[in-house]
């Protein structure tokens, strides 16, 4: 029968080898942990852009002009105290009655879809590196030129549109303030309408 001899200096190598192995594992994650918490830090809060801020006052009678959205939404061109090189117009759309900014919009003209497709890569570059990730847009919105980026409840898109004039489009949205607005344009309308017909 085999007797087995140990190595008292061999058995106190392997437990401090093994101990600080797990010490290191334990190190690695906490390191790893801070990384992911110091990057989510590091992004910038979604406040808004071009020199407005969501939730903001904005005086309709200031606008440079205004125009309908499609689903008969006002916009508001401003100028801009700061704007950037792909766009031209600028707009917010704001609650109807209390007046405060629930989108900022920005639109430019580019030569054709390429040409968009290639400065809208710059733009996500520097919103990315502003206030963090892309979200993924998912099978059906990879067909889509619409790239986003959420926080909460606020987000950025922008996309290129547009057939023979082709357009790219940045978006800031408060999906808190957008409900508002939907809320006091129910209650103007409900004011304005003779339901005796109903």
């Amino acid at each position: 029968m085999k007797t087995f001899q140990y190595d008292p200096l061999m058995l106190v190598c392997s437990i401090a080898y093994n101990g600080m192995r797990s010490f290191l594992c334990f190190a690695l994650v906490i390191m790893c942990f801070s990384c992911t918490v110091l990057n989510a830090r590091a992004a910038d809060k979604i406040q808004g852009a071009f020199g407005k801020n969501l939730g903001e006052e904005f005086e309709p009678s200031s606008a440079i002009t205004t125009s309908r959205m499609g689903d008969g939404t006002t916009m508001y061109e401003f100028s801009p105290s700061t704007g950037f090189r792909s766009f031209h117009n600028y707009y917010v759309l704001i609650t109807p009655t209390s007046h405060k900014i629930y989108a900022i919009l920005g639109t430019g003209r580019v030569q054709n879809m390429e040409a968009g497709t290639k400065e809208q890569a710059v733009i996500m570059a520097l919103l990315q590196k502003k206030y963090g990730n892309e979200t993924d847009p998912g099978l059906l919105g990879s067909m889509s030129t619409e790239r986003r980026i959420d926080q909460g409840k606020r987000y950025i898109i922008t996309q290129t549109t547009g057939f023979t004039e082709i357009l790219l489009e940045i978006q800031y949205y408060d999906t808190d303030l957008q409900k508002l607005a939907e809320t006091e344009r129910i209650a103007v309308e409900t004011k304005k309408a003779d339901s005796s017909g109903l």
